[in-house]
Order: structure tokens, then sequence, then C-alpha cells
């Protein structure tokens, strides 16, 4: 029983010292849309100059990489062509499954295909896309290596759910 008890103050320690350490972030810091970000501990968050923002876990097995995309050459166009455009420099050149999908609320298609990275290691792609005005989109970009555990989707899930979206229709 005893080891009962410190396992549960084990446990609680470490899910209120976590808690502790989340951060809340804004990307883009301006404007009327944006990601309303609440960051696992132990994860950073990094801009690029793409307009981007890619949040990883300590170990990079994963990350999640947002961004808005605002392009009128797409607008009325199907999601579909979108998402190959994007996916084009990283050399994705389908996304053979597609379904519903949805950031607070927001109606979008998740488009998931494979790509590899640097090192040539093979990635699990879902890359959600969400139309919030004619020519803009905000996108959430899940990489994962293949054979993560299952602590390493859970800290991938729980990052998920951590964005948001903020204004659009």
């Amino acid at each position: 029983m005893r080891r009962h008890v410190i396992s549960l103050f084990f446990i609680l320690g470490c899910l209120l010292a976590g808690s502790a350490q989340a951060a809340e972030l804004r990307f883009p810091k301006t404007g009327t849309n944006a990601f309303l970000i609440t960051l696992p501990a132990g994860w950073e968050a990094k801009e690029d100059q793409y307009n981007g923002m890619l949040l990883l876990p300590p170990d990079r097995r994963a990350s999640v990489y947002l961004s808005m995309v605002r392009d009128q050459a797409y607008a009325g166009k199907p999601l579909m062509e979108l998402a190959l455009a994007i996916g084009k420099p990283s050399n994705i050149t389908q996304f053979p499954k597609q379904e519903p999908a949805a950031i607070s609320s927001r109606k979008g298609t998740a488009f998931y295909g494979q790509m590899k990275n640097a090192n040539g290691d093979l990635l699990d792609v879902k890359m959600v896309i969400i139309p919030l005005e004619p020519d803009l989109w905000a996108t959430e970009t899940l990489l994962s290596s293949q054979g993560i555990n299952a602590a390493q989707a859970a800290a991938l899930n729980q990052a998920v759910r951590g964005v948001g979206l903020t204004g659009g229709k």
C-alpha cells in the first residue's frame, strides 16, 4: 500500500510540475488570425523565416509545424492542390489518404503522406489545412519518426490538443 501511495504522489508531482512549466503562445503575435498554443512542458517553439512556427519535443522524434498561408493563386481551388504545393519542397508528391479535420471547431481537411528528412529517415506526415478566408489557410503539420513509442505518441497528441485558432469566419 505504501508503494502505491508513494507512486501516486510521484505521478501527481510530475503532473503538477508539467502543468506549471507549460507555456502559452500566440502565433503570429499580431493580426486577427492566429494560433493559440499551450506548449507542453519540455517542448520548445521556434519561429522561422517562412512565417511558420515549429514545436519540438526534447527527443526530436516528432514535431508540429504551424503556419498561416496566404496565396491568391489557390483561392477557390481544392485543398489537395494547396497541400501538394506545400509538400512539394519536402518531396511529398502524394497524399493517399485524406479525411475531415478541425481545429477549434473550424473545419478543414487532414492529408496523410510520408517524406524523408535530411538524414534519409522516413517520416509520417499529417497536414491539416483549415480555410480562414478565400485566400488564407491555417496549416498544422505533424511529422513523426516511424516507430515512435506510446509515450512519444501521447506527447505529440498533447501538443496537438494544445493548439487552437482565433479569427477567421
